[in-house]
């Protein structure tokens, strides 16, 4: 009987100890405020206690209170290559990996650059052919100026589309000397042409093929211009003006009363030439230039193309009596020049340099012409090129 009442007092004993605790069978861990965590003094190694500020464990390592509870940073991420990695690890700011993409870019040469942000960039040129380039013009052709004699040396310009590194040019009769891409639309060919008048090919290839200009390329008689000084029979005058074949100058009263003009000098629209004088002084006022009829009237609006010489030193372009603005300064002894390419281009000039351009064309015969407004004024060494 002693037997058996131990052993059922074994089994009750081992399944109350069984049962899950009640909260008073917990162990429990003191709890306190950070500051109060703090404020502990001589705490034992390895001593525990719940802060309550955040809601974590710490242990004392015998120096300091460590936080048991993990956060989420603990894990560093080293990255190199074209890996990036932002953020910092916690559940507000997680990690995130990412990859550099790489770049491939065409440039205007028609050359392409690889670059994956992190080895050295790689430029290379297309080993299968692109477009095919196309030719539309050149300044050596039918309705250009620049239309070359035999057995001249200079540059031409080619226009047109799809021009890279690998393109040629060849000129059908004519010695291509060097070639400069200046642009995919765009090449400067030095040439020197041959001695047979007539129109030939200007042909351009690259690795995708070739483009050919008909008769883009002119070789024909150049057309000699000719200077010639205004005779003293050759100046019309009107007001109180003198001309002694080599200085025009107005002798009387002020105002725009007086001019100086020449009917059997006249630049052509077609051909070209140009005008030119020598100021005398620079602070005098007078107009001189170029007209359709000049012998209309003294006044200055019935000059196309002027230069209006200031007494503040300044040159003014006066086209038809409407004033283009002020383009330069000038001085006594200055060249002064208004020219008039084959197409009716009109520029200015002093001492060969262009200050201005014209964006009205010329179209009719042009002839010497002139307005003076001061006594004493002058210009001298005047001469029609045409």
């Amino acid at each position: 009987m002693k037997k058996i009442l131990i052993t059922l007092f074994i089994l009750c004993f081992s399944f109350c100890y069984s049962q899950a605790p009640t909260a008073g069978d917990l162990v429990a861990i003191h709890s306190a405020t950070l500051a109060e965590i703090n404020a502990i003094a001589g705490p034992h190694e390895g001593s525990l206690i719940y802060n309550s500020d955040d809601s974590f464990l710490y242990q004392f390592t015998g120096s300091a209170w460590q936080k048991l509870t993990p956060e989420g940073n603990e894990t560093k991420i080293i990255s190199d290559g074209n890996v990036n990695v932002t953020g910092t690890g916690t559940s507000a700011d997680p990690y995130i990996v990412s990859s550099i993409k790489p770049t491939f870019t065409t440039n205007p040469d028609g050359s392409f650059t690889f670059s994956n942000g992190v080895d050295p960039d790689v430029d290379f040129l297309p080993t299968i052919p692109g477009n095919t380039p196309i030719v539309s013009n050149s300044d050596a052709g039918t309705g250009n100026c620049s239309l070359f004699g035999t057995n001249e040396t200079r540059n031409v310009i080619i226009q047109g589309a799809y021009f890279d590194g690998a393109s040629t040019v060849a000129i059908t009769g004519q010695t291509v000397n060097s070639v400069v891409i200046n642009s995919s639309s765009q090449i400067t060919a030095n040439v020197t042409s041959g001695s047979s008048f007539g129109n030939y090919d200007i042909s351009v290839t690259n690795n995708a093929g070739t483009s050919t200009l008909s008769g883009g390329f002119v070789l024909q008689s150049s057309t000699t211009l000719t200077t010639n000084s205004i005779g003293i029979a050759d100046m019309i005058l009107t007001g109180s003006m003198t001309y002694d074949g080599n200085k025009l100058l107005k002798t009387a009263t002020a105002g725009w009363n007086a001019q100086g003009y020449s009917s059997t000098h006249a630049i052509s629209a077609t051909s070209g030439g140009h005008l030119d004088w020598t100021a005398d002084q620079s602070n005098k006022y007078v107009m001189i230039g170029l007209s359709t009829t000049p012998s209309t009237s003294a006044s200055y609006t019935n000059l196309d193309y002027s230069m209006y010489m200031v007494t503040n030193s300044q040159i003014q372009i006066r086209e038809n009596g409407a004033s283009l603005g002020y383009v330069s300064g000038y001085s006594a002894g200055d060249r002064l020049t208004i020219n008039v390419d084959c197409l009716g281009n009109v520029t200015y000039l002093k001492n060969d340099i262009v200050i201005y351009s014209s964006s009205k064309k010329a179209t009719n015969p042009l002839y010497f012409d002139s307005s003076y407004h001061s006594v004493d004024a002058s210009i001298s060494n005047i001469t029609m090129t045409y």
